[in-house]
């Protein structure tokens, strides 16, 4: 525990208190033993003045000598003084202490010269002839023309037992008041150590970011009081300041990290103040590495960047925005926007830089050039040839028929060649927009293959190259469209074929493949040849449209350049794999993977309610359903023009205790149609388009009207919305229980 005196507010307390009490306890002390003095002395004066008078009186005129001193003596014992009787010239004439015949000539003494002039004087002052201090009162009396002076002298030792005796007392009773004041002083002191500690407690809290609530107890209101609830009052505003810092920071931190942009923040000195999470990857900077005040130049060394620095720290954001485009490492391109920081009176704070990623806009640019590039140059080459013959055939006719048979031969291969790259691209534009719908079905992997194979015998015999096919025997059927899936598959073994020499091999293979997790398996069919294989640099890019890795070669071998495109997008309709393997003067093998068909023991019966909007019926249906089913059943609910969940629908399911508000409304394609088994339309009229899906499901039709289209007010619609619930619930009810 602290000791008392080391706490230094009891210390200045106590001390200063103590100072004042010493100080006004030595001055009363003093100042009254002044005066007690001067009050004894005052009565001893007028005492001694009236023993004068009457000594004047017993006194007898003209005497000197011993008799005189005798009678002197006598009085002197009798009245308990020194009477000494003294010519006007200083001649003393008796004395009751000592013989006036040896006694000096007093002339001189105060008190005689004051009586003298006054009538009366009085001295204080040490008796030689005694001894000790004296108090002399002087008389001047004069009778018929003679003249004398009468002066009594008495010790002071008993003024000064009795100013002894007081002052004793006075000192007693101030010790007494000083040490109670003492006392009080520090019993004060200690009590406000503990109100100015308890203070200091809060402010080390509040210094630690602890806001303290009912710390200081009630009190009267005195001035400390008044401050304590002034730093609860400081408390409770800094606490709610800092909650909403805290909130602001908080939405700020989750907007930086939600951004796909690189956000930087820079002091006017380039230093880092703020940089999210995608800065931090765009410029790789290490995990945990804390860049606080780093310099930009730190970061980055690109000289991009410092380019871009050195703009915005001197650039006008004034007149005009800050946008510029930039290349930084590994092709990655970025658009910077910047603008500059500024406080309530103007000043520049610093400058924040937006980093947006345009490295696949940049791409897609790139391809799309390409893709306009490498279109026209193929619409061009055989647009060409067929218009060279064609004003060859109309000008000069050749005489020769079998030269005119040349050339229509000729303008007859361009125009097939015209044609595939026409449907090719066609195809491409109807997989990449998704129009095209896949009717999908359970195949046989080995089937499939079969057929692909018969496209391709007299053509590979022709050339004595091996065609060969393997498909396991514990084969799943494959889940997809049968014509998509032909096209898909005569693409690769076209290409395996065309890249093949002579006398080579082409395999194709079908194999089971366990993904694991429980998931139903996969069927992987691969194409494999004996080819001159790929480099690794060509095998990211196989898949665009129009790239070749020999392009000589390739338009030679006539191709489109647009074959593994297909192949790409036929495979992503299908949410299956593509992987492509090879390697140089070995051959490549092309791998797809397909989900398998679910037997009916791998999955559970599927219901779909279907309705325009998948606003209101349907979502009440998929409510009811869900909330009823006991077995393994699957809901799913559609709509044609997908809008979202009615609120009213939301209301009147909650007032049968069925909660719909999670539920989202969605298109056919996000359902797995391939899987529905019961297929309800809840179309009311005419006047709704409810599409008959290709599914191979059992249908039903519920004529529901729609309440989202119910007239009146208020509580007439909401009367309809009731009704068309209380309607589905039956259905829903009914169609369950079979």
């Amino acid at each position: 525990m602290k000791r008392l005196w080391n706490n230094k507010l009891v210390v200045k307390f106590f001390l200063s208190y103590l100072i004042l009490v010493v100080l006004l306890s030595a001055s009363f002390y003093f100042y009254s033993s002044d005066k007690l003095r001067n009050f004894y002395l005052a009565n001893l004066t007028e005492r001694m003045e009236r023993d004068a008078h009457l000594l004047s009186r017993l006194l007898p005129f003209g005497q000197e000598g011993s008799i005189f001193d005798t009678l002197c003596h006598r009085l002197g014992e009798d009245l308990a003084l020194r009477i000494t009787v003294i010519a006007p010239d200083g001649k003393v004439l008796c004395d009751s202490s000592e013989a006036s015949a040896r006694m000096e000539n007093h002339a001189t003494r105060p008190e005689i010269v004051a009586a003298l002039q006054n009538g009366s004087g009085n001295a204080t002052r040490y008796s030689t002839t005694v001894e000790f201090e004296m108090l002399y009162h002087a008389f001047y009396q004069t009778i018929s023309g003679q003249e004398r002076i009468i002066r009594i002298a008495k010790p002071l030792t008993e003024v000064e037992s009795a100013v002894q005796a007081h002052r004793s007392s006075i000192l007693n009773g101030l010790a007494l008041a000083a040490a109670f004041g003492l006392l009080l002083a520090w019993i004060f002191s200690r009590y406000l150590t503990r109100r100015f500690q308890r203070l200091e407690q809060f402010a080390d809290q509040l210094a630690q970011g602890s806001f303290p609530q009912n710390f200081f107890p009630d009190r009267s209101r005195d001035e400390i009081s008044r401050l304590e609830q002034r730093f609860k009052d400081m408390s409770d505003k800094m606490r709610d300041n800092l909650q909403q810092v805290v909130g602001e920071k908080e939405k700020a931190d989750s907007i930086l990290r939600c951004m796909i942009e690189g956000v930087l923040v820079l002091d006017p000195k380039g230093q880092v103040l703020v940089i999210n999470d995608q800065a931090r990857n765009m410029f790789h900077v290490a995990d945990g590495r804390d860049i606080y005040g780093a310099s930009m130049l730190e970061i980055s060394r690109h000289p991009a960047v410092h380019e871009i620095l050195a703009d915005v720290l001197e650039f006008d954001f004034t007149e005009q925005r800050y946008s510029k485009e930039i290349e930084l490492d590994e092709d990655r391109w970025f658009r910077v926007n910047a603008g500059r920081l500024r406080n309530p009176q103007g000043e520049s704070l610093g400058s924040i830089l937006v980093f947006h990623d345009i490295t696949d806009i940049k791409r897609f640019e790139s391809m799309r050039s390409d893709f306009v590039a490498n279109v026209s140059h193929e619409l061009r080459t055989p647009l060409t040839a067929i218009r060279g013959y064609v004003e060859t055939l109309l000008e000069t006719p050749p005489v020769d028929p079998e030269d005119s048979r040349q050339f229509l031969t000729i303008i007859d291969r361009h125009s097939e060649r015209l044609s595939r790259l026409t449907e090719d691209l066609l195809t491409l534009s109807d997989l990449e927009s998704g129009k095209i719908q896949l009717a999908l079905q359970p195949l046989d992997a080995a089937q499939l293959i079969q057929r692909i194979l018969e496209v391709f015998w007299d053509r590979a015999a022709k050339r004595r190259i091996e065609l060969s096919h393997h498909a396991a025997s514990d084969l799943p059927k494959l889940l997809g469209d049968s014509d998509r899936l032909q096209q898909l598959f005569i693409n690769l073994v076209d290409n395996a074929i065309k890249f093949t020499p002579d006398g080579g091999r082409v395999t194709l293979t079908a194999a089971r493949v366990a993904p694991g997790n429980g998931a139903l398996p996969l069927v992987e069919i691969s194409v494999s040849d004996t080819g001159p294989g790929i480099p690794d640099k060509d095998l990211p890019r196989l898949t665009e449209r129009f790239y070749r890795v020999d392009k000589a070669r390739s338009r030679a071998l006539g191709g489109t350049g647009l074959g593994l495109a297909i192949v790409k997008h036929i495979v992503q309709a299908h949410k299956g794999e593509l992987k492509i393997d090879s390697e140089i003067n070995k051959g490549t093998t092309v791998r797809v993977r397909l989900a398998a068909a679910p037997s009916s023991r791998d999955r559970h019966k599927a219901i779909l309610f279907l309705c325009t909007g998948n606003s209101c019926r349907s979502q009440m249906a998929e409510g009811f359903a869900r909330h009823y089913v006991t077995g393994a059943v699957e809901i799913f609910s559609a709509g044609t023009e997908p809008k979202p969940v009615h609120p009213l629908a939301v209301q009147v399911m909650k007032e049968s205790g069925v909660d719909i508000s999670h539920q989202r409304s969605k298109a056919p394609d996000a359902v797995p149609l391939d899987q529905i088994d019961q297929l309800i339309t809840l179309c009311g009229d005419a006047r709704e388009q409810c599409p008959v899906l290709p599914l191979g499901a059992q249908r039903s039709h519920w004529p529901i009207i729609d309440p989202a289209q119910a007239i009146g007010n208020d509580a007439q619609v909401l009367a309809v919305f009731r009704q068309v619930r209380d309607d589905i619930r039956e259905r829903v009810k009914k169609l369950l229980s079979k």
